[in-house]
Formats: C-alpha cells, sequence, structure tokens
C-alpha cells in the first residue's frame, strides 16, 4: 500500500507539474500576443514630413545705378529659397511688390557699393529682410528663408 501511494503522489506530483507547465504556456502566449496586438494597433502620433525647400526664380531685373560720371546698369538674376510649398503662387500675387522693393533698393546703392564682392552677403541679407517686409506689411506669407542672387552683372 505504501508503493502504490508512493506512486499516486508521484503520478499526481507529474500531473501538476505538466498541468502548470501547460498553464504558464498558455499564459505566457496569450500576454505576449496581447502585447504584440497592442503594439500592432496603438497609433503612434504621425510625424509631419518636413517640407522641402524649394528656389523660386525671379524675372531678371536691369537696374540704373548713379555713377560718378556717368550711371551704370545692373542685370540682376535672383531666387527665393522657402519651404512654403504654395510660395509660388505668392510670388506671383507680389510680384510687382518684390520687383518694387528690389529696384528702390538697389536704386539707393552706389556703383562702388555693388561693383564689391565683399559686399553680396550684406546685399542678400537686405533685401531678404526688405521682402519680408513688404510681404508681412501686404498680409501675403512671408515664408522665404534665403535671397540668392544668381547672377549680377554691373556696367
Amino acid at each position: 500500500m505504501a508503493i502504490a501511494k508512493s506512486q499516486l503522489v508521484k503520478i499526481i506530483v507529474a500531473v501538476l507539474v505538466l498541468i502548470s507547465s501547460t498553464a504558464g504556456a498558455f499564459w505566457v502566449g496569450n500576454n505576449s500576443a496581447d502585447w504584440k496586438l497592442t503594439e500592432m494597433f496603438t497609433s503612434e502620433p504621425e510625424v509631419e514630413p518636413v517640407p522641402v525647400a524649394k528656389y523660386y526664380p525671379l524675372e531678371k531685373f536691369v537696374i540704373s545705378i548713379p555713377g560718378d560720371k556717368y550711371p551704370h546698369y545692373m542685370l540682376l538674376e535672383m531666387s527665393l529659397k522657402s519651404h512654403n510649398p504654395n510660395m509660388q503662387t505668392v510670388l506671383v500675387e507680389s510680384d510687382a511688390l518684390l520687383r518694387n522693393t528690389m529696384m528702390k533698393m538697389f536704386s539707393r546703392k552706389t556703383f562702388i557699393e555693388l561693383n564689391s564682392l565683399d559686399q553680396l552677403d550684406s546685399l542678400q541679407a537686405e533685401a531678404l529682410i526688405l521682402m519680408i517686409k513688404v510681404l508681412s506689411d501686404n498680409q501675403l506669407p512671408s515664408d522665404i528663408d534665403e535671397v540668392l542672387f544668381t547672377r549680377m552683372v554691373i556696367q
């Protein structure tokens, strides 16, 4: 009888071990599946892509520049850099304003000021400030990041 009891205890222990390991595996499997489903269905906030900068060339300018003996002429081609995808429309609408602003800015400069290559960065910065101001004053988007002079010829 003692042998039968010890075998019965061994069988019961083996069954309990088998049941507990099966239950444990089932629990871990279900929890990991829940975790995977939760991970799959929880939405992370979508990050909007940063707009790519675009360059918008303006029509060339021919500007009269005062000189000591006689007037000079400057041919200026420029482009505007912007991250605003709607900037092309704004530039078409405000073309006359921007051209007038650039004409005024450059007509106040002397031949010597403009003929110095060291002045390009400061002229571009000044043009940027003036363009942003004139667009803002006229309630237009002023999302210009940079003004680039692509060609500048002074005679």
